[in-house]
């Protein structure tokens, strides 16, 4: 059996090139959009995971920073410093604005924060300084590729112009990135000194977060109390409830056609080879062996385009990387080999499917 299945295989080379590449390519894409899957997830909330205070203060009827509105004000940034619980409150305030540079307008998620606290600040900082003047901002590195800015270069919001001192990353949540600025400074560019979108509040020492939050639940009630972890969960809730859904049903799609392709070059080699099965059916061969034939062929067409799909997705990730730097592709050991193993079950789905047909094959063909 191994030598004919791998006859057949051969008898027909141009075909099996191209069935090995539509079958990779489709493999690429499942590869691919899982990484943008993880990419997304990760760089959407990986600015809420370095800002890791103790508690997470919004407004009553939000969840999340990510999809959800949230508006606070001075006396509640009073009231919480003052309480004997907390150490310290890190105000944020976050909002959509355009930013124009170089005869380009891009919207970027304005984050403004104290800066003196050492929360509400961008994660890391991979080119430049960190602000130091309320003139300043902090850019996301993949929006400053994008956009093509550099570090000491001039961008406008608002008709206001700011120094650009550094790139971070960690700020990347796929659809828009953050830039970072002194909270004073947004409030002059929105005109409204009195409003924040969230507290990261800092506890004093040996204070339980679960008690602090039952304490100051009763001092604010108009607010929602989070502790790090819970906020960070919701946060990825969100994302998951929002377009990554999509990316999951498009790596379906994409497993459907793999099936589909591997199904009719195999219900094809069945058919070409019609008369040779006929001939081994009429000598007694083993009522497992012709399955066992198109079962090999799919199995090793499978592996043959796995290999292929692996040794290309790296450059075409890569290419695709440079040609838009806000896409951010993560892929580890684990979820190539979960795409490899989906790759095999749909080849074997793809093996019955055509298997059938062996059916219709009779001995009395061969006369």
């Amino acid at each position: 059996m191994n030598i004919y299945y791998l006859r057949m295989l051969k008898s027909q080379p141009l075909r099996l090139i191209i069935t090995i590449s539509g079958i990779s390519l489709c493999i690429v894409l499942m590869l691919f959009l899982l990484g943008i899957y993880k990419g997304v997830a990760e760089g959407s909330v990986e600015y809420i995971k370095k800002s890791n205070g103790d508690i997470w203060v919004i407004q009553k009827s939000a969840e999340n920073i990510l999809r959800g509105t949230s508006i606070l004000n001075s006396f509640q940034l009073l009231t919480l410093g003052e309480d004997d619980n907390v150490q310290s409150v890190s105000p944020v305030l976050l909002v959509l604005s355009t930013l124009k540079a170089k005869g380009k307008s891009s919207t970027i998620f304005l984050c403004g924060y104290d800066l003196t606290s050492k929360f509400g600040g961008p994660p890391a900082i991979v080119e430049g300084k960190p602000i130091n003047k309320k003139d300043e901002i902090v850019l996301d590195k993949s929006f400053a590729l994008k956009n093509k800015i550099n570090v000491g270069d001039k961008v406008t919001i608002m008709d206001e112009t700011l120094k650009v001192t550094g790139l971070s990353s960690g700020t990347n949540a796929f659809v828009i990135q953050y830039g970072f600025a002194s909270i004073e400074k947004v409030h002059s560019l929105l005109g409204y000194n009195d409003v924040y979108t969230c507290f990261i509040l800092t506890l004093s020492k040996n204070i339980n977060p679960l008690y602090a939050r039952k304490s100051l639940q009763k001092v604010l009630p108009g607010c929602s109390f989070y502790t790090h972890q819970e906020f960070v969960d919701n946060n990825i809730k969100e994302m998951k409830t929002g377009i990554l859904p999509m990316l999951y049903a498009i790596a379906g799609i994409s497993g459907i056609v793999l099936t589909a392709i591997l199904s009719l070059i195999l219900s094809i080699n069945i058919l070409e080879k019609r008369k040779d099965f006929a001939v081994m059916k009429i000598l007694g061969c083993p009522e497992s062996f012709l399955p066992g034939l198109v079962f090999s062929q799919a199995v090793i067409i499978t592996l043959l385009s796995s290999a292929a799909a692996l040794i290309l997705y790296f450059p075409v990730t890569a290419i695709i990387e440079n040609i838009s730097p806000e896409i951010t592709v993560k892929n580890d050991l684990l979820t190539s080999l979960l795409v490899v193993l989906t790759a095999l079950i749909m080849s074997l789905v793809s093996s019955f499917i055509s298997v059938h047909r062996l059916r219709h094959i009779y001995p009395i063909e061969v006369f």
